[in-house]
């Protein structure tokens, strides 16, 4: 037996995070799940409720020890999820989620809950002075869903009604065989479930078209509510077999629909039309699904099956609901076709984020592979069992190999670089025979070799690749080999000087571009741009023919992008890349090219030359090109743009004007009203006087 931890985040001298368990040496822990859960309530009469507010695991570990006598399962204090204590009156009502490890061992721990509830020797708490409460207990329907159901906690509501959902996942097998491959659907009812107008759609994330179809009609589920599609190889067999190699490693998805009159096939777009379920996913931590995640799992991150985590198959398996398109719901765990999901608690890794990260590299200005290398990861962890590899892009093959070692930093950095000062976390040898950094696109990546020697002449391999990051100083330069590592990031810095390319996107590991030019930061926070310093890229472009920029609109933003890079780049001097450049759109119609998007800065002094630049190619009557496609800057289209702007404004600013007029001259007519009206009260003992003259004039007459 071994006590195995439980709960990855707690830092505190907690006994309750470890549990019994078989031993499990370099896998996963044997932990209760919340996927077999049953939520108990336990009411006791006590005389002093709110003395027992606090004694909360005391009650666990009383309860936890009594019903390990009566089940002999090896219950403890970590099967219980979620307590909550409350008094009412002079009865402690005590609240929590059961949890086992299979749906056999529930049953048991439900059976023993019942039998505790039903034996009141059993059920007394002398020591303490409480007795259970049977009434009570009975009110808390303690049985509302049948052992072996999935409960879903407080986390996500449970669904009322069974559906057939996307289990199980395995979609890239250790050494690259590519024959162990399966995709496992589930039926929540747990019996057997007729497929008929369910439809299994895999779709390639590069152009968004489903590349293999399966129609399940005519298929049934078997009695624990499993059906399998998957490769010859797979044990159990599947129901549908798939040649070898079919299910791609991502970034993909697979797409589980329902509909009795549309007809789903190979080559078409993704869609939402009848979507029940999906789960879009990769193998590497440079892969991209945009699309796919906008349409079938919107607003959340990709699924990365990291193969670092286990020296054993994995797949992505259904572990912490049972919702829908829910990328949450999923964990990496080892392979159980036609089986329970192996889900582990919360220390499972995370299928969303790598377990390592490249976060900068530091470009040198001769003919070594670079300044330094500075990867990203958990602190403390060991680096031990992966290696730094570095690929040219002239053939495709390791130039060199460095084992890495040791820990990372409280920080969690860890920097690769020759002798300091400052000191290197590891000494970065010297590279013979290094190729020109200057010259054509490079690479360098991050292997899990604790299966696998990686050796010096290796081709560029997919297989056990952690995190890659691939560069090139030519904006034409094409990649071949190093395509399969990820997007490149180009270089457009002409001066001879060191820059780095700095990880400005920490966890979206899903983007295209996630690295920015930069001064290098060893062992410090990446210099990155900031939205704060944007200047709005606005303009119009003359061009012969739209049809140039419509027919293959993805290349054509790729190459624009690099132009106006190399464009600033060359104008400012200050250090730009392809990821300053935001929300860059563009139109075409009737030979004119409207431009929109954004450039960030660093700072205000970048921001001033970036805005300098602007102007002077707004202005410039010269014509550029890209890829072939000549372009010229619209002067009369710019010059309109902002006429109209101006012409608002002065429109606005006469309206202002109005305003305030008509504000001025109510104001100027009620002083006017009060200084007439004061000047009469202070004058009006002259009609008095007249008043009083007249009076005496006439008794003078008199």
């Amino acid at each position: 037996m071994s006590m195995s931890r439980c709960s990855c985040c707690s830092v505190t001298r907690d006994p309750s995070i470890y549990a019994l368990s078989s031993p499990t040496p370099g896998q996963f822990n044997d932990c209760p799940s919340s996927r077999f859960s049953q939520p108990i309530s336990l009411c006791l009469h006590i005389a002093e409720c709110q003395l027992w507010l606090l004694g909360s695991y005391e009650i666990q570990t009383a309860l936890a020890q009594a019903l390990d006598k009566l089940c002999n399962c090896g219950m403890s204090v970590a099967y219980f999820k979620d307590p909550v204590t409350t008094c009412k009156g002079t009865e402690l009502v005590f609240t929590m989620l059961l949890t086992a490890k299979s749906a056999e061992q529930l049953s048991s721990l439900v059976q023993a809950f019942t039998s505790f509830l039903e034996n009141p020797r059993a059920a007394s708490f002398s020591s303490w002075n409480a007795t259970v409460e049977k009434s009570c207990s009975k009110d808390a329907n303690v049985t509302a869903s049948p052992p072996g159901a999935s409960s879903e906690g407080t986390s996500e509501p449970p669904s009322c009604a069974a559906e057939l959902l996307i289990n199980e996942v395995n979609p890239d097998n250790p050494r690259g065989q590519e024959d162990m491959e399966y995709i496992e659907l589930l039926y929540t009812g747990q019996t057997r479930f007729d497929l008929h107008g369910y439809w299994l759609v895999l779709y390639n994330g590069k152009n968004n078209q489903a590349y293999r179809v399966v129609n399940l009609t005519g298929y049934c589920t078997n009695e624990h509510g499993y059906f399998l599609v998957g490769s010859a190889w797979v044990t159990p067999s599947p129901v549908i077999v798939l040649p070898p190699n079919t299910i791609q490693n991502g970034g993909d998805a697979v797409a589980l629909y329902h509909s009795t009159t549309f007809t789903y096939s190979v080559g078409m777009a993704v869609t939402e039309a009848g979507l029940v379920d999906a789960v879009v996913y990769k193998s590497r931590a440079s892969d991209r699904a945009d699309k796919l995640l906008k349409i079938l799992t919107p607003g959340q991150n990709i699924l990365y099956e990291d193969d670092s985590h286990s020296s054993q198959d994995e797949s992505l398996s259904r572990c912490n609901s049972q919702s829908p398109r829910i990328h949450s719901s999923f964990q990496v765990t080892t392979i159980t076709p036609f089986g329970e999901n192996a889900c582990t608690n919360s220390s499972a890794p995370s299928p969303t984020v790598p377990s390592l990260l490249i976060n900068e590299l530091s470009l040198a200005n001769s003919t070594a592979p670079c300044q330094f290398i500075e990867l990203k990861g958990k602190p403390g962890a060991t680096l031990g069992g992966y290696t730094l590899v570095f690929f040219s892009g002239q053939d495709g093959k390791a130039y060199a190999s460095i084992p890495l070692q040791g820990k990372f930093r409280a920080t969690g950095l860890f920097v690769i670089a020759p002798s300091g000062p400052p000191r290197p976390d590891q000494q970065l040898p010297f590279v013979k025979n290094a190729p020109s950094v200057r010259r054509g696109s490079s690479a360098v990546a991050v292997y899990n070799s604790r299966q696998a020697r990686i050796p010096v002449g290796m081709m560029v391999t997919l297989e056990n690749l952690v995190d890659a990051l691939v560069y090139t100083w030519e904006s034409s330069t094409g990649r071949g080999q190093l395509n399969r590592l990820g997007p490149s990031h180009f270089v457009p810095c002409a001066a001879e000087r060191p820059v780095s390319l700095s990880r400005c996107s920490c966890c979206d590991v899903s983007a295209a571009l996630v690295y920015a030019i930069s001064d290098p930061t060893p062992g410090l926070e990446n210099s990155c741009p900031l939205k704060s310093f944007a200047v709005d890229l606005d303009m119009c472009l003359l061009t012969p023919n739209c049809s140039m920029w419509t027919s293959n609109p993805e290349r054509a933003h790729d190459s624009l992008e690099k132009v106006l890079t190399k464009s600033i780049e060359e104008n400012c001097a200050c250090g730009i890349s392809q990821f300053y450049l935001h929300e860059l759109n563009f139109t075409c119609t009737d030979s004119m090219l409207k431009l929109s998007g954004q450039v960030w800065a660093k700072s205000s002094e970048q921001q001033h030359l970036i805005l300098n630049w602007h102007r002077d190619f707004t202005a410039s009557p010269h014509p550029f090109s890209v890829d072939g496609r000549v372009l010229k800057t619209n002067k009369e289209c710019v010059a309109l743009d902002n006429a109209v702007s101006t012409s608002q404004n002065v429109s606005s600013f006469q309206a202002w004007e109005i305003a305030l007029f008509v504000l001025g001259a109510i104001l100027l007519t009620l002083t006017l009203v009060a200084v007439a009206a004061t000047y009469f009260r202070r004058h009006s003992l002259n009609y008095t006087t007249i008043e009083m003259n007249d009076r005496r004039q006439m008794a003078a007459d008199f």
